[in-house]
């Protein structure tokens, strides 16, 4: 999937909406775009939501679930969707405490009572994103279009003096975004900060050493002694 798909269900239109809105601000914050990075589909009621779940169980990342949808309950709806095999993140919203222990068996992310803490579900929704989506290809701006760029192909990025360069196997793309706008497009597993200015990805890593990297095209690339542990730890749990 080319996007971080997101699927909204409350039968409470306001309700629903306030969801879609703090997703939509967590993802254009780590300057994702909606239909092009990100889309999110919401739903006040539970038959149009079981139809794309019967039809693509594997279409979702993220699912924002009310318990109680008139006379339908949320935790069937995510049992159907474990029977199809989805294994996208779940997180429910209610005004109920009574289906906390019931909820279990659908391995949710979070249950959340309202009226929702939007700064809390902001948190599970970034954190969901940081850990769980991990696109093959990521959209970088460049000469004043978008184009898309395999993951994999990156080698690493780092910050110059007033653009951002990020080096591909057998060329370098220059883009017009902050450092620090690059580090919120490029997470998961597979990206990890060595230095203040430099993104490296983990796949390329030849050898760790002490304070540099070896890449698999011989160069090296320094290692900050405050990121050494935290570089190490993620290395090693990367190429288990």
């Amino acid at each position: 999937m080319p996007m971080y798909q997101i699927a909204v269900c409350d039968d409470e239109p306001q309700a629903a909406a306030q969801n879609e809105a703090v997703c939509c601000r967590v993802l254009e914050a780590r300057n994702l775009r909606r239909d092009v990075d990100y889309g999110i589909r919401c739903f006040i009621s539970a038959a149009p939501l079981l139809a794309q779940i019967e039809k693509e169980p594997s279409s979702l990342h993220l699912l924002l679930l009310d318990i109680t949808l008139g006379k339908e309950n949320g935790l069937d709806i995510a049992a159907r969707l474990r029977e199809l095999g989805s294994d996208c993140s779940i997180v429910y919203i209610t005004a109920y405490r009574d289906y906390v222990f019931d909820c279990f068996d659908t391995r949710p992310l979070n249950y959340l009572l309202k009226p929702v803490d939007t700064g809390k579900l902001a948190g599970i929704i970034d954190r969901d994103l940081r850990e769980n989506y991990h696109p093959e290809q990521i959209s970088l701006p460049v000469d004043g279009c978008w184009r898309s760029v395999p993951a994999r192909e990156i080698l690493f990025a780092e910050a110059t003096s007033h653009k951002t360069a990020v080096h591909l196997q057998g060329e370098t793309l220059y883009i017009n975004r902050s450092f620090s706008e690059l580090l919120s497009r490029l997470g998961g597993e597979r990206f990890c900060r060595c230095h203040f200015s430099i993104l490296v990805n983990l796949e390329h890593v030849y050898r760790l050493n002490s304070s540099t990297l070896v890449m698999d095209n011989g160069r090296e690339l320094p290692v900050s002694r405050s990121r050494q542990k935290e570089v190490k730890k993620r290395y090693i749990a990367f190429i288990r």
